[in-house]
């Protein structure tokens, strides 16, 4: 039996556009804006303190696999809802720079890369590698049966502090700091996805995509994603306060909160909204944890 060759497979090994398409298909640098998230799983774990270089690299290869991985089978899983939609059909699946096997062959490069990092971490990250793979897997499904499916990719998120606190700590007796913080990430990214569901409005109703934009209408949905970083805000608020949070955290904190109120201001573009301000607010969340004992 003759094996398929790299063409085949939908890899163009002479196209110099190759790296770029995978990149652009994997958004890989879009990882770095959630690396402070799960860093500061990494220090709540640890207690405060600057967790061993070997273990946050390990954390790091982790966060990077599971994203390709997570991303990868959403644009796979999403293909055919993407082109459909104006603003999704550049995309490479959809216009067909990249086939499904190589997207299949980038995703399952992920899965290795996130497993052989929990498997160096060793003891409870490999116990439990499976567990977030689930939510990975099947968030990007929901937007076919639920208008609730921006909640699913804020659990997605919200596992990756988690993770990186049993990566320091050693165990999965989470502390009260590493749930709270763990729902901070929910409410903060489940209410950014509803805004930056705006832009789909019309086509996701043109097409039965679910979302609570296409369901409420835009008021309704700003009042749920509204909701949403109110419940955000109040998490990072006890988050600093049970980190011992000092003048920097505070800082940090406030930066968050008024990140996450500018969100909802008409003039700045819904696109803008979603990147860079709700990063922002983000990021600067992420800094009262990890500054919250030093400063």
């Amino acid at each position: 039996m003759q094996r398929p060759n790299a063409e085949a497979l939908g890899i163009e090994t002479s196209s110099p556009n190759l790296a770029r398409n995978i990149l652009r298909f994997t958004k890989i640098e879009h990882t770095a804006f959630s690396l402070p998230l799960v860093f500061a799983g990494a220090w709540i774990g640890s207690l405060g303190q600057t967790p061993p270089l070997a273990v946050l690299l390990l954390v790091l290869l982790a966060a990077v696999g599971a994203r390709i991985f997570g991303m990868s089978f959403n644009r796979i899983f999403d293909r055919k809802i993407d082109a459909l939609n104006p603003r999704t059909a550049g995309r490479e699946l959809p216009d067909g720079r990249l086939t499904v096997s190589a997207a299949l062959i980038v995703a399952f490069t992920g899965l290795l890369v996130y497993l052989a990092a929990c498997a160096a971490l060793g003891g409870w990250c490999l116990v439990l590698a499976p567990v977030p793979l689930i939510p990975l897997l099947g968030y990007s499904l929901l937007k076919r049966f639920t208008a609730l499916c921006h909640f699913g990719i804020g659990l997605c998120l919200a596992m990756a502090p988690l993770g990186a606190f049993v990566a320091t700590a050693g165990h999965p007796n989470f502390t009260p700091a590493a749930v709270i913080f763990a729902l901070f990430v929910f409410w903060w990214l489940s209410g950014s996805d509803i805004i930056y569901a705006l832009m789909d409005l019309d086509s996701d109703r043109q097409t039965g995509v679910h979302s609570l934009p296409a369901r409420f209408g835009a008021t309704g949905a700003l009042w749920v994603s509204g909701i949403s970083h109110l419940f955000a805000f109040c998490c990072a608020v006890t988050v600093y306060f049970l980190t011992d949070g000092g003048p920097v955290a505070a800082i940090a904190l406030s930066v968050s909160a008024l990140a996450m109120g500018a969100m909802y201001l008409p003039m700045i573009p819904v696109s803008m909204r979603f990147f860079p301000v709700s990063i922002i607010a983000g990021t600067a969340a992420a800094l009262i944890p990890i500054f919250g004992r030093y400063l």
